[in-house]
């Protein structure tokens, strides 16, 4: 299971040097366009190994950032990783994303980054619920998730995320997300289309 844990993260943090290693089109850069340069509570609902969170501390000095994962071995890494950019003031919770614990209105910015897709029908449900309730009332949900490229190389290169994934990935990759959000009384403010990905910023109706 150790090995497991150490490939899974490997892989987790590999993607920024493979796939989102071009500055302009990366949803990492997106992220941050969309964030308020404000004093904002921002959580990263599946923070996993803390990539987003680091640069969210790093660009946005007045943001609140909390780091919530269920699995304790990933937030470890995380605040390893803080802890080495000599970030600190970033909270971290292990915590379920679909029942996190946390009051109405907890947050300015709910980041869920290539998160839904792991997940089944259900579950993907209620992280998204969750997310809705946690959220304020002006507040933004992020969501950042993969799209199929139509360029070659990207095809090529998007084929070994393909087999990484789970079942039903490639009927994920067909879903009209906006359309599938607004099932949630949730409204797409902003789409930004980037490396291998797509990015929404969604408000509740």
């Amino acid at each position: 299971m150790k090995i497991q844990y150490k490939l899974f993260a490997f892989l987790y943090d590999l993607i920024d040097v493979l796939y989102f290693n071009r500055e302009l089109y990366s949803p990492r850069t997106a992220l941050l366009a969309l964030i308020p340069d404000a004093p904002v509570n921002v959580l990263d609902a599946c923070a996993g190994t803390g990539s987003n969170c680091l640069l969210i501390a790093r660009h946005k000095p007045e943001a609140q950032v909390t780091a919530l994962d269920l699995s304790a071995d990933m937030l470890k890494r995380a605040s390893k990783k803080f802890h080495q950019a000599g970030i600190v003031g970033i909270q971290t919770i292990v915590a379920d994303a679909g029942n996190t614990g946390f009051a109405d209105n907890s947050f300015d910015v709910i980041l869920l980054s290539l998160v839904l897709h792991e997940t089944g029908c259900d579950i993907r449900k209620t992280i998204i619920n969750e997310a809705r309730r946690i959220v304020s009332g002006d507040g933004r949900i992020i969501v950042i998730e993969w799209k199929q490229p139509q360029k070659p190389f990207q095809r090529f290169m998007f084929w070994f995320i393909k087999q990484m994934e789970p079942e039903g990935f490639k009927n994920f990759l067909k879903m009209d997300l906006p359309a599938y959000f607004n099932t949630f009384g949730l409204s797409l403010i902003e789409k930004r289309s980037c490396d291998y990905t797509h990015v929404f910023a969604l408000t509740k109706d």
